[in-house]
């Protein structure tokens, strides 16, 4: 008589117990599939936050490097020719200088979600070598303009002393604006092709 109930609730119980246990496998399998899923999209959303962002920040070097090309120029000649003007002149000149303002907002965002942890190294690195270069320029351009127009050095018999230094700090910022030009583009075409690949 044992024996008979025995084999009639043993069955059953295995085959509840398997089913039980596939149960579970497919709430796992659903949670990674579900949460793979929301990485993706986190991944996608960065990618096309840094798409953006890269193209706005080019495109603010594209419109100020012409000028400060220009005002480079002038001040050299200026400088060779000892034609160096009065203070007012020089520091009309000076303070029309526009660096690009830059943002880095898609940077961030990406640190703080993590979503940088889920990229491909080599993305990453060309990511962080541009906004690590942008971040030169940021404080080359930060620093350098207070420098320009301090008063020691507005004096008339150090105006040739300024332009020089005004010329040196131009020169370097238009290489700075030069070099992350192309930067920004190498950048793009890296992100433009993660993000077909991650379509």
């Amino acid at each position: 008589m044992a024996k008979n109930s025995a084999s009639d609730w043993l069955p059953r119980v295995l085959f509840e117990s398997f089913l039980i246990t596939v149960s579970i496998l497919v709430a796992l399998a659903l949670d990674e599939w579900r949460e793979n899923r929301q990485h993706a999209e986190a991944i996608q959303q960065a990618l096309s936050n840094f798409a953006s962002e890269i193209q706005r920040n080019k495109a603010r070097i594209e419109d100020t490097a012409p000028f400060n090309r220009g005002l480079l120029e002038v001040l050299r000649n200026r400088y060779e020719t000892k034609d160096i003007g009065s203070v007012d002149d020089y520091v009309n000149m000076v303070e029309s200088y526009a660096p690009a303002e830059l943002r880095t907002t898609a940077w961030e965002t990406a640190l703080a979600t993590g979503s940088l942890a889920e990229m491909q190294y080599d993305l990453v690195s060309v990511l962080s070598f541009t906004y690590g270069k942008q971040g030169e320029y940021q404080v080359a351009t930060q620093s350098g303009m207070s420098g320009l127009t301090s008063l020691q050095n507005l004096a008339g018999d150090r105006l040739e002393l300024a332009t020089y230094n005004a010329v040196r700090y131009l020169n370097g910022i238009s290489s700075l604006e030069s070099e992350l030009n192309d930067i920004y583009n190498e950048a793009l075409g890296v992100v433009e092709n993660a993000l077909t690949a991650s379509d």
